[in-house]
């Protein structure tokens, strides 16, 4: 906790001057404090998931050696350039003693190696960047390959000192020459093949994982086949502390080079089914299971393979008889995978192998999680096979696929039904609608209705926006027949386009998703610049009314006296949220080209000491705080958030906002309607100079 308080301690870390102190005794005795114990490596040796289990980034176990990477993190936190210059000085120091003591004879003389290697590769992340731009970086990276790195693969006899050089090489693996990368890689699958260390297993294993990652993928092509080859087999004798790690290690391999994966269908197919059939209540190890199946899944040149094995054995598992509700859901979302990864329409037949079972178990079940699976699952069979699913019918009832379909949307809509069950249900509609086309038209009226009598009780924002979106969508091109429709809809009194437009602007600042927010923005401005008297004249939420009153708010007070607002208008209200929008896409434009700007300075040194005495703009406080590959930057195109392919066609997707609703404004201020100058009269005093200020510009 001292080395925290930066200011208080900063004289005796470093001294007054900056150079004295004993923050370089304390990086020492650091390295010597994060060396691994004899009990430690004993353990280790004789139980290899529990050194998995203990040496995990986000493990739960804590000792002196999780604690001394702590203390090291939170040093180069607040004193980073100091820190680093005496950590490798400290690294010098122990590379030294330790070839003294090999010579010597000392059996323990590869621990200081081992933690030198450790505390180095925790912040290899900010090293690789500074050697990528030409910066010259306090800590001798260049040294530790030639001299220690490169001659530890081949210390077979210490274990951890030869695995903790790969997984050191790998944290390295954006930087690495091309002559040594091949060298690693291939060292890595020897390791895994032929060692008999599980230790060197272990680290090799998390080596490759970095390197299917960050090395370009022609060092790793030629190797994927054998890596595949070799870790595959290891599942079937593996416990399940390990088998994450060789999960994560099979999906990482198979995205490398697609064909040769699916080459190795007959191989990954029946292992990742026979896997998820071996453990169903383990929830972690369900989802790396799952993890891998959607990468296979997604493998357009397995695809075909794969459905063909996979099929029937997850229709019997969607069965009604299937008392293992969690298999169920599971086969389903497993069934979503193949789906998303057929070829687009799906082909002649596809819908008939699944339908009849899925849609029996999602109009009798009463399960959240199966029902949640059930209508992510639709919503891409929906958008891949629409027309398929109008042309299937049931042979027991004689319905369509669509009427089932329909069957099951209003089961869900029903107040009866839970939120959090129906989570997904206003997606499904909007895709329904979308891709049904005529196909839908004559039952919209019927769709809409529901809707909007299930979002005049809905309470929950992530149940809320998807019901809201299906008006933003139809907003977008038809907002005239929406208000019309809305306008005659009556529940319990209440009007449909009030319940329609009071949830939406309540909820709008909050919608997730940046096509949403992009929909919901067009479709707003469309709404007032429709200048319909109807849509005027409803009131909604304004601004929340703070309580005058000193007295503390308890729970059962906070019940009894919710929140108030101020009414207002719904053009005054949308002029307030589309300039609320507009500020903030302008803020986002202004903190990217500062950021640029401050990217492109010239002489920029991420390791250049500040005035305040620290420097570099990553601040870590907590060895949870180091990314998944101790100090590599994961933000790699394997993180990327699945974009729907109908989104990405959308020219709303590609739409610039700012300039957008810069538009918008000007538009209005043109027309000078009185619409608009009444929605303006209304907008406080700081609202207005703002509105004011960015049209200006």
């Amino acid at each position: 906790m001292a080395c925290r308080r930066r200011k208080v301690t900063q004289a005796a870390f470093i001294g007054q001057d900056g150079n004295s102190g004993i923050l370089a005794e304390l990086v020492w005795n650091t390295l010597n404090y994060m060396q691994m114990t004899d009990d430690q490596a004993e353990t280790w040796i004789s139980d290899p998931n529990q050194f998995i289990a203990d040496e995990e980034d986000d493990s739960y176990s804590f000792n002196v050696r999780i604690a001394a990477e702590d203390l090291l993190l939170t040093l180069v936190d607040n004193f980073e350039v100091q820190t680093l210059n005496a950590l490798n000085l400290s690294v010098q120091q122990e590379a030294n003693s330790s070839v003294n003591e090999k010579s010597n004879g000392n059996i323990n003389w590869w621990k200081a190696q081992e933690s030198s290697l450790l505390a180095v590769g925790l912040l290899a992340g900010d090293l690789s960047e500074s050697i990528k731009s030409g910066t010259q970086t306090p800590v001798d990276v260049a040294g530790l390959f030639d001299h220690m790195v490169l001659r530890n693969l081949s210390e077979h006899e210490f274990p951890f000192l030869q695995g903790r050089s790969f997984v050191f090489a790998s944290q390295f693996a954006s930087i690495l020459p091309a002559n040594l990368a091949s060298q690693y890689v291939s060292a890595a699958v020897e390791a895994i093949m032929n060692s008999p260390s599980a230790v060197v297993k272990i680290s090799a294993l998390k080596a490759l994982n970095n390197f299917n990652q960050y090395l370009d993928k022609q060092y790793i092509v030629p190797y994927q086949r054998s890596i595949l080859q070799g870790i595959a087999p290891m599942m079937e004798v593996t416990t399940e502390e390990s088998l994450s790690l060789i999960l994560r290690t099979l999906i990482t391999t198979s995205k490398v080079d697609e064909q040769a994966a699916a080459e190795l269908e007959p191989v990954l197919g029946p292992l990742v089914l026979d896997s998820w059939v071996k453990y169903p209540a383990d929830h972690l190890i369900s989802m790396d299971i799952m993890d891998l199946f959607d990468t296979l899944a997604a493998n357009k040149f397995m695809h075909v393979a794969l459905n063909a094995r996979s099929m029937p054995v997850l229709v019997n598992m969607i069965n009604n008889e299937n008392p293992d509700k969690g298999m169920v859901s599971s086969a389903i979302d497993m069934l979503k995978s193949l789906v998303q990864g057929a070829e687009t329409p799906l082909p002649a037949g596809y819908v008939a192998q699944f339908y009849p079972n899925l849609m029996s178990v999602l109009l009798t079940t009463d399960d959240r999680d199966i029902l949640q699976s059930g209508q992510e699952c639709l919503t891409y069979v929906i958008q891949k096979g629409v027309e398929q699913v109008a042309e299937w019918h049931d042979a027991a009832s004689g319905k369509t696929g669509l009427e089932l379909t329909i069957q099951f949307i209003a089961k869900l809509l029903d107040p009866s039904q839970t939120e959090s069950a129906a989570l997904f249900v206003g997606d499904l509609i909007s895709k329904l609608i979308k891709k049904g086309g005529d196909l839908v038209s004559p039952i919209l009226p019927q769709l809409l209705d529901a809707v909007t009598r299930r979002l005049a009780e809905a309470k929950l924002p992530t149940f809320i926006q998807p019901l809201v979106m299906v008006f933003a969508q139809l907003c977008l091109t038809q907002h005239e027949v929406v208000i019309n429709f809305l306008t005659s809809v009556d529940v319990n009194g209440r009007n449909g386009l009030v319940i329609v437009l009071s949830a939406w602007l309540a909820n709008h600042t909050d919608f997730q998703g940046l096509y949403n927010q992009k929909v919901s923005t067009v479709a707003l401005s469309k709404i007032y610049m429709s200048g319909d008297a109807r849509v005027a004249n409803v009131q909604v939420n304004g601004d929340l009314i703070v309580p005058k009153s000193t007295r503390i708010v308890t729970r059962s007070r906070a019940k009894n006296t919710p929140d108030q607002f101020t009414i207002t208008t719904v053009p005054v209200k949308i002029i307030r949220l589309l300039s609320t929008d507009l500020t903030n896409k302008i803020e986002e434009e202004e903190d990217q080209a500062a950021e640029s700007d401050y990217d492109d300075e010239d002489g920029e040194d991420d390791w250049e000491d500040e005035d305040d005495g620290r420097g570099g703009k990553d601040q870590f406080s907590f060895l949870s705080d180091v990314l998944d590959a101790h100090g590599l930057d994961m933000d790699g195109e394997d993180d990327e958030e699945e974009v729907d392919p109908d989104i990405l066609a959308d020219p709303i997707y590609q739409m610039n906002m700012k300039n957008y609703l810069v538009d918008f404004f000007r538009q209005c201020v043109q027309q000078n309607s009185p619409s608009f100058v009444q929605s303006v009269g209304e907008l406080s005093d700081v609202e207005k100079r703002t509105l004011s200020s960015l049209l200006e510009n």
